[in-house]
Formats: C-alpha cells, structure tokens, sequence
C-alpha cells in the first residue's frame, strides 16, 4: 500500500507542474461528538484567488451527521460563501472592491463504507444546491439556484498508528444548467434542464494525528473543470456559448479539533 501511494504522487506530479491555475485553500474546524453516531461540526475557510494573488472566498459551514450503523452514514449541512470581487464594474461606472453578494449553499449525503485489512473504501453521494444572492447575476447563463452531484471514490489506507494517506476520485455533475436556443440573434432560455459532468477530481491526503483531540490533513487537489459558458446580455442579446475547458491545482491544509 505505501508503494501505491507513492507511485500515485509521481504520477500526478506532472499534472501538478501543468496546471492552468495554481491556487491554495487553508480552514479550521470542530467536531463534537453528541452522543455515539451522532456529531456536529463547524469550519471556517479561506481560499486563494489564482496564483496565490488575493483573497478568493471565506467560506463558513455548519454541519451533522448521523451513524446508525458501523459501514453508513448520512450527513447535512449549510454554508456562507463570501466571495472577494476585485475591481468589480457596478451600474454606476465605479469599480468595487470587497465582499460581494454572498451565496448560501445546503447539502445532504449519504455514504457507505467497507472495511479490508488495512484498507477502507468507501463511496459518498452528495447532492448540493446553491443559492447566488446576487441581484445582479445574469439569469440567461445560469440559474439562480444551482443543484449539483457529487459521487466520491476513496481508498484510505489505515495501517499506520499516526497517519492515515488516502486518494480519492470525485465525479461533479451539474444537474440544472442553463439551455435554450437563438433566434434573432437573441437568447431564448428553454429552462434549466442540462445535464452534464462539469468537474473531475483527484484528491490526495493524509490525515495526521497531533494527538488525541488534534487533527492536520495536508491535500492537493487536481480538478479537471468543464464549464458550458453562455454569453448573452442581460436582456438575451446573444453573443457566445461553448464549453470551456481548464486544469487547476489547489494546494490545502485543515485542522480538526475534536471532542
């Protein structure tokens, strides 16, 4: 198992070296636990715009989840999203900088365990939707109320007392994006019906035990992102709409403090 991962770190690292965008994101969170199988928890997060160049979002979640048995567990949660807007041209000419319209995003996730020796794989479903407070946001290219997908593989290896290495496959499928037709140079919004894969990710970690109560996980993230990108004005004046496509490396570290 130690030779897998580290063959599977000199493999991605040439992806690492030729991605389109490099960012970094760090957090902080609790987890108490409530009674057996049952647990709440809380983190704050900051994230890096690319390049390392700025302040990309503060994210907050609070969260559940809940164990009946040994091999599943089903989850809930909620997050505020704060994204950082540099030079943002608002209606009256000038240009913002600051937090913008904050989003607000819930969650619910069911995920199922097995256990092999010193190997645990495990599959999680997550379904998501995001709310975009922005008054201003262009309707004609996406919905206000984004609902996504998410199907996690992991194989996690646990036959080492102080860290726990793990890699990850995740497949994002956005379930209600923006499609219609052109007519007169016009966008005509048929509804939010299309459905398409717009992420692939591989995730690699190692969660290390500081002690009892104390844990540092240490992640690179390799996401493969597909985008369908309409361009129309506010009022449906069309311009463009194709899929575009972009590799991007995140660089992570999060610590948990539970009780």
């Amino acid at each position: 198992m130690k030779r897998f991962f580290i063959s599977l770190a000199v493999l991605i690292l040439p992806f690492v070296a030729g991605a389109q965008e490099f960012a970094g994101r760090a957090s902080v969170g609790v987890d108490y636990k409530v009674f057996k199988g049952f647990h709440l928890g809380a983190e704050q997060e900051f994230r890096t715009n690319d390049s390392f160049s700025g302040i990309g979002s503060l994210r907050t979640t609070v969260s559940l989840s809940y164990k009946p048995v040994k091999f599943v567990k089903f989850g809930l949660g909620y997050t505020f999203i704060e994204p950082w807007k540099v030079d943002k041209e608002l209606s009256d000419g000038t240009l913002y900088t600051g937090f913008w319209a904050p989003k607000h995003r819930l969650s619910a996730d069911v995920a199922g365990n097995i256990r092999l020796g010193y190997v645990q794989l495990s599959l999680k479903e997550k379904v998501q939707m995001t709310h975009n407070g922005d008054s201003n946001m262009n309707t004609y290219q996406a919905p206000r109320n984004l609902v996504q997908l998410k199907s996690r593989f992991t194989v996690k290896y646990k036959g080492w007392r102080a860290v726990e290495p793990s890699a990850a496959f995740e497949l994002r499928t956005c379930l209600n994006g923006a499609w219609g037709s052109v007519s007169d140079n016009k966008f005509v919004l048929e509804g939010y019906n299309h459905i398409y894969n717009d992420r692939y990710r591989v995730n690699l970690e190692a969660d290390i035990k500081l002690g009892k109560h104390h844990t540092l996980t240490p992640y690179v993230l390799l996401d493969y992102i597909t985008e369908y990108e309409i361009d129309t004005t506010k009022k449906g004046k069309f311009k463009s709409a194709a899929y575009t496509d972009v590799f991007r490396t995140s660089l992570g570290i999060s610590y948990v403090f539970d009780f």
